[in-house]
C-alpha cells in the first residue's frame, strides 16, 4: 500500500517507488490519500515528461538555500513558516507562481499579526526562490510577486544623550556591543561574526568576510581610538575564544534581545531596533562633517542614493553651493538690468520719426550697420 504508518508518528507516511518515503503531515486517511495522488502525479510528470515545473518547492528552495554562500538565517526561518503553515513543500513550483496562492502567503502573514514590512521582506524571499528558478528552467519566467511596499520613513536614530541613557540601562557585554556597533555602523551578523584573527590593533583596522555581508563582498574597515579602546577591555573581558563578542564563553548570536528592549524601555527610548544604532552611528558622522561619498565607503552602502536619506542631516554641507546660486543669480539680474538700462538710453532719433518706428539696431550699432551692408551691383572699390 503507498500509505502507510509509522511508529512515533501520528501522521500518515506515503510510500511511491523505491525512493520517495514522505509523511503526509496529517492524521487523516483522506486527505491522506489525496496528497499520495498530488505527490504520484508530480513525480510521473516529471520524470516521464521531463516537466522541468513539477520539481517540488521543497527541493527549489532547498538548492536555493545550498547554493548560497550566506547564511540566510531569516530566509529559512521565512521557509520553514511557510513549510508550516501553507503546506507548500510538495506543491510544483509551477503551482507556488500562480498568482493566487502568492496572494493566499501574503494573506496568511497577516493573520498571523505581521506587519506590511516584514510581509513583504517574507514575499521577497518566495520572489528569490522563484527568480531562482527561472534560471533553472524550472519556470519559463519569475512571476510578479504582489509586494505591499509601504513608505519607507525616516532613519531613527539617537542623540547622544539618548544614547548614554542606553548604555546606562545596558549589561555590559551589550554596551561595548552597542558602543562598537555605533562607531563602525557595521550590521548586526556582521559584527558578531567579529573574529580576533580579523582584527588588527596595531594597525587599526579590521576585516569582515563576504559571507558575513549583506553586499555579499570582503569588508575593511579602520579602527578609531575609541573603537580600539573598547577592543582592548574586550579582550580583557573575554581572553579566551575566537570571536570578538562573547557572552559567558560562547559566541554572541542576536543583540536584539528582551534585555536589549527592556533597556530601552527604562532609558524612555522605545521602540527601538538594534539596527537604528547603526542609523545613529551614520547621522552622527554626517552631522560630524563626512561627506556622504565618504559615509557610503564607511559604511559599506551599496550606492549612493542608499546613504541620501542622512543628507538631510548636513544642510551646512550645501550651504556653499546654495550662497553660489545665489551670487550668479544676483549677478545675472545685475548684468541684466545694466543691459536694459543701455538700450534705454539709446536716442529716439534713431527709429523714425517721432520715435514711432520700430528701432533698428543696425543704426545704433556702427558694426551691425557695416555687416549688414551689401554694395549695389557693378559697384567699384
Amino acid at each position: 500500500m503507498p500509505l502507510y504508518r509509522r511508529s512515533g508518528s501520528p501522521h500518515w507516511w506515503v510510500r511511491i517507488g523505491r525512493k520517495t518515503r514522505r509523511s503526509t503531515g496529517t492524521a487523516d486517511r483522506q486527505q491522506a490519500k489525496e496528497f499520495e495522488q498530488v505527490l504520484a502525479e508530480r513525480l510521473w510528470r516529471q520524470q516521464r515528461l521531463g516537466d522541468r515545473s513539477a520539481v517540488s518547492w521543497r527541493e527549489a528552495s532547498q538548492r536555493w538555500l545550498t547554493g548560497s554562500q550566506r547564511h540566510r538565517r531569516r530566509d529559512r526561518e521565512v521557509l520553514r513558516w511557510l513549510s508550516k503553515t501553507c503546506e507548500i513543500d510538495e506543491y510544483p513550483v509551477a503551482a507556488v507562481a500562480d498568482p493566487d496562492v502568492l496572494e493566499q502567503f501574503r494573506q496568511h502573514g497577516l493573520a498571523a499579526g505581521w506587519s506590511h514590512a516584514t510581509v513583504d521582506r517574507m514575499m521577497g524571499t518566495v520572489s528569490a526562490v522563484l527568480h531562482a528558478c527561472a534560471e533553472w528552467r524550472y519556470l519559463d519566467h519569475a512571476p510578479p510577486v504582489p509586494m505591499y511596499r509601504p513608505p519607507a520613513g525616516e532613519p531613527r536614530w539617537l542623540t547622544r544623550e539618548e544614547f548614554e541613557r542606553l548604555c546606562g540601562e545596558l549589561p555590559p557585554h551589550l554596551q561595548y556591543a552597542a558602543r562598537f556597533a555605533v562607531l563602525s555602523m557595521l550590521r548586526m551578523r556582521a559584527m558578531l561574526k567579529l573574529t580576533w584573527d580579523r582584527v588588527d590593533l596595531a594597525g587599526r583596522r579590521a576585516w569582515v568576510p563576504s559571507k558575513h555581508q549583506k553586499a555579499g563582498r570582503p569588508f575593511g574597515f579602520p579602527l578609531s581610538e575609541e573603537l580600539v579602546r573598547i577592543l582592548g577591555e574586550l579582550r580583557k573581558l573575554h581572553p579566551q575564544g575566537q570571536y570578538v563578542f562573547q557572552y559567558n564563553g560562547k559566541p554572541i548570536d542576536d543583540c536584539n534581545t528582551k534585555a536589549f528592549q527592556e533597556a530601552a524601555k527604562r532609558a524612555g527610548i522605545a521602540p527601538l531596533r538594534w539596527h537604528d544604532l547603526r542609523h545613529t552611528g551614520a547621522s552622527w558622522a554626517v552631522q560630524s562633517g563626512v561627506t556622504l561619498q565618504e559615509l557610503m565607503v564607511l559604511g559599506d552602502w551599496r550606492s549612493y542614493s542608499m546613504v541620501l536619506r542622512y543628507a538631510h542631516l548636513a544642510p551646512s554641507h550645501t550651504a556653499g553651493a546654495a550662497e553660489r546660486v545665489a551670487q550668479w543669480a544676483h549677478t545675472e539680474i545685475r548684468a541684466s538690468a545694466a543691459f536694459e538700462q543701455k538700450m534705454a538710453e539709446i536716442p529716439s532719433e534713431n527709429g523714425g520719426a517721432e520715435g514711432d518706428r520700430t528701432l533698428d539696431l543696425r543704426i545704433a550699432n556702427a558694426t551691425l550697420s557695416q555687416l549688414s551692408y551689401r554694395p549695389t551691383q557693378g559697384a567699384r572699390f
